[in-house]
């Protein structure tokens, strides 16, 4: 069965014909039919088909492993895995059940910030994040289950839960035994200190931000095992997947304690955050591989958690393979390993290098193959809409309030000649537009509902003229009416990234073209330089695939976000019509329990942002996932981001490599010790 939009599927599953929601906007045009990339092609499965929770009759372990309970360095695999543990279906495994041993090796352009994810440090990226963290909940393999059993996430932590009556109260049970890497039980004190200590803390920058759940929610420790959420109002299965990566991650309380302000007097919050640095290995976790070495700007090794909580059908504790590499480069140099076969899995994402890495991987002896999934990949400009935050003086002031007028954002679009940008990334048919809101490749993307502002100069120039923005002083440069600047905005890009370097240096000379001169701003990280609200735009890769996956980068769901939009120093901020009209629809997907009526919000969402121009998309790509020939499990139809990006998706904890095809482990023999 081909992998299709779940809107769709979900639509034509119940018959409704209301399901489509037409763009109102008599100006905009449609966008242009896209040439789809994708070559995944796999069978749907229930729910169930991808892993229980059942004790089996006996349990097995990495040999090595084996040898270090012998020496009575180590508990007997029973008594580290918990009475009940995950177990993973043969049924959802491409290549089935695997054997012991070998090394995966991944190339990444970030560096380790530490390893306190609660206090939203990052541990690099490029799928490091995700071996170390387990969250409550799972979404990435999702795109193994059937369109008719979309409700929600899948059990991961939390094995089941339970909703009351009136939908305001949601009960969630542990799975009992899970033990940490360094042997200390995981119950409720860990999530309790996640919720009241981190997420409820405005001082700590959680991944899930206060508020997020929405305003009011509370949580409750029932017992060691089981917790409760009370909402102010009834919710809906979707507000689940708000617990998986990389929000409903808990970390370890039996060691953050100690580094935290309330715990400890002489703490301030700078210590909680580097309360595990990234030199200070190993982190205590519950993933399948613990961080053993680092040596900065080179190398991260982690070794397999011999306290891992799952197996597969067979009774082998989980993961298979004994160690993993985290090679510390750039993300241009993830790809050309995983080509030459010197790395063995890369979400290819930079279009620049896909003609060439799709030559080089159709050879019939390359080391690698490659699958492209549906363009997930989406750019776009963001302009500021603060009143107050981050403006500087009058100039700043009135550029705002340009921002804030629809007619302005659609100029803008109208500006840019998104197939010409398209075309200074990557030659060929790989680049199409992109006008906001979810990317294409996204499940939850309506073509109808997309209104498009295509490159029209004469209009951009028009309706700039209208606004009161003409060249008065005969520069080139169109003047503002109140102030008499320039129009000139600063834009704010990410010097690491070629993509955006190339999209940004096309955008100013079309934007010229329309009398704006615009200023680049180059900063490291462009996701911490405006995480303040310190700039008037930027420009940047921010896909949107899930409407519950780190939606504060895209909506004003909590008073901290998103970045575009921060209140100021008096803590208030006027939204925008069709931002409450946004928020309001997100809210509906998150209490409903009816699948259309959620499809419906999510294309309310999508007409609101592209018709507003809330965000000026500019281009879209696919991705292509790479996998190295000697890797088994890795699912081909594997997405390189759907529900979560791949490194989640395709469930390394099932991947494995023949024997005779396994590489030297750098660390053999080697566990975590603490």
């Amino acid at each position: 069965m081909s992998s299709t939009n779940l809107v769709s599927k979900l639509c034509l599953a119940a018959g409704v014909s209301a399901c489509a929601i037409a763009a109102s906007s008599a100006l905009a045009d449609k966008m242009p039919v896209e040439q789809s990339m994708s070559t995944l092609e796999y069978d749907l499965l229930s729910r169930s088909d991808l892993w229980t929770y059942q004790k089996l009759n006996g349990y097995s372990e990495a040999p090595f492993l084996s040898e270090l309970v012998k020496a009575g360095k180590l508990p007997p695999v029973g008594e580290r895995l918990p009475a009940e543990p995950l177990v993973m279906s043969t049924k959802a495994m491409s290549e089935g059940i695997g054997v012991y041993g070998g090394v995966f090796r991944h190339v990444i352009g970030g560096r380790p910030e530490g390893w306190n994810w609660l206090a939203g440090q990052h541990q690099g990226w490029g799928g490091i994040n995700m071996a170390i963290q387990e969250c409550l909940v799972r979404n990435g393999p999702l795109w193994q289950v059937k369109a008719e059993e979309q409700s929600g996430p899948l059990p991961n932590l939390a094995k089941s839960w339970e909703w009351s009556d009136d939908k305001t109260e949601l009960t969630m049970h542990l799975v009992e035994g899970i033990k940490w890497s360094d042997g200390d039980p995981f119950d409720t004190e860990d999530i309790r200190f996640w919720w009241d200590d981190n997420v409820q803390n405005e001082n700590i920058a959680s991944r899930l931000p206060k508020g997020g759940l929405g305003e009011g929610t509370t949580l409750e420790v029932i017992d060691a095992y089981t917790f409760k959420f009370t909402f102010t109002k009834p919710q809906g299965p979707e507000i689940l997947k708000s617990l998986a990566y990389i929000q409903g991650c808990p970390g370890p309380s039996h060691t953050l304690k100690a580094k935290h302000p309330k715990y400890n007097k002489d703490a301030s919050y700078e210590d909680y955050r580097n309360a595990m640095p990234a030199d200070a290995v190993p982190p205590v976790v519950l993933g399948g591989w613990v961080p053993v070495r680092h040596k900065a700007d080179e190398l991260v090794i982690l070794r397999r958690n011999p306290f891992y909580w799952k197996t597969d059908e067979a009774g082998n504790q989980l993961p298979y393979l004994n160690e993993m590499h985290f090679k510390l480069s750039t993300w241009s140099d993830r790809t050309t390993q995983a080509v030459a076969g010197t790395a063995d899995f890369s979400n290819m994402e930079n279009p620049g290098n896909f003609v060439e890495a799709l030559k080089q991987t159709l050879s019939a002896d390359a080391p690698v193959k490659a699958n492209f999934g549906p363009r997930v990949l989406s750019w776009r400009l963001e302009l500021n809409f603060s009143e107050t935050n981050g403006v500087q003086d009058e100039v700043d002031a009135e550029l705002r309030k340009f921002f804030r007028q629809k007619d302005f954002r659609v100029a803008l679009s109208h500006a840019l000649d998104r197939q010409a940008i398209g075309q200074s990334v990557a030659r060929g048919p790989f680049m199409y537009p992109y006008s906001g809101g979810f990317s294409s490749g996204s499940p939850y993307y309506d073509y109808d509902s997309t209104v498009y502002y295509p490159y029209d100069l004469a209009k951009a120039n028009a309706m700039l003229d209208a606004l009161g923005l003409k060249d008065t002083d005969g520069n080139g440069i169109r003047n503002m009416p109140g102030s008499g600047a320039d129009l000139e905005i600063d834009m704010m890009t990410d010097r690491r990234q070629v993509t955006e370097k190339k999209q940004a240096d096309a955008i100013i000379l079309m934007l010229a073209e329309a009398g704006i001169r615009v200023l680049i701003r180059n900063v490291d990280t462009i996701d911490t330089a405006s995480k303040n609200g310190d700039f008037n735009m930027l420009i940047r890769r921010k896909e949107w695939a899930l409407p519950t996956r780190e939606t504060c980068f895209h909506l004003p769901i909590a008073n901290s976000c998103p970045d575009r939009h921060l209140p100021g120093s008096d803590g208030t901020r006027n939204l925008m019509d069709f931002e409450i009209e946004m928020v309001d629809a997100y809210q509906t997907i998150l209490s409903t329990w009816d699948a259309v009526e959620a499809a419906d919000a999510a294309k309310t969402i999508q007409r609101l942002w592209t018709e507003n121009a809330y965000t000026i998309g500019t281009v879209q790509a696919p991705a292509a996932l790479l996998v190295n020939k000697r890797i088994r499990n890795a699912h081909p139809g594997t997405p390189v981001n759907m529900f979560e990006w791949a490194e989640d998706g395709v469930v390394r904890e099932r991947l494995w490599t023949p024997k005779d095809q396994q590489l030297k482990e750098l660390l053999p023999g080697t566990i975590a010790e603490y």
